[in-house]
């Protein structure tokens, strides 16, 4: 029995220490994502309106910059992460700016913000790719 105890105490041990590590990831940066062929016939504006409406479906808080450009912030619990959209008739672009809580060290940042933003990226295709469809 008393073998039994350590060795469930070193796979407990296991399971939370490896529940520390990875914590942090490289910053993931959505560089040049197509944007469909048939939407490049639209306006600029258009492929702006389903970004920014992709990205406030997901809780961002959008504001335009420019035309092309756009500023994105997500405030979860403590966590804010800001980043910049920008976007052409052909492709689009999501680029890191700053954080508050999320561990970034200038490199690195928690795992957590990579996943809002290849979240953020899969909405803002799928909608592109939607809206081809019906243009």
């Amino acid at each position: 029995m008393k073998q039994f105890y350590k060795i469930a105490m070193v796979a407990a041990l296991a399971v939370l220490l490896s529940g520390c590590f990875g914590r942090v990831q490289p910053v993931y940066n959505a560089e040049a994502n197509p944007v469909p062929v048939k939407l490049q016939e639209t306006s600029l504006d258009n492929i702006g309106t389903i970004i920014q409406t992709s990205a406030i479906n997901r809780g961002w808080v959008v504001s335009d910059v420019q035309p092309g450009k756009m500023k994105a912030t997500l405030r979860n619990r403590t966590h804010v992460a800001v980043i910049e959209i920008t976007y052409t008739k052909t492709n689009y672009s999501i680029n890191y700016v700053s954080s508050v809580d999320l561990l970034y060290d200038g490199e690195k940042i928690h795992r957590n913000y990579n996943k809002w933003i290849r979240t953020l990226q899969n909405d803002i295709n799928k909608n592109l790719n939607v809206a081809s469809l019906n243009a």
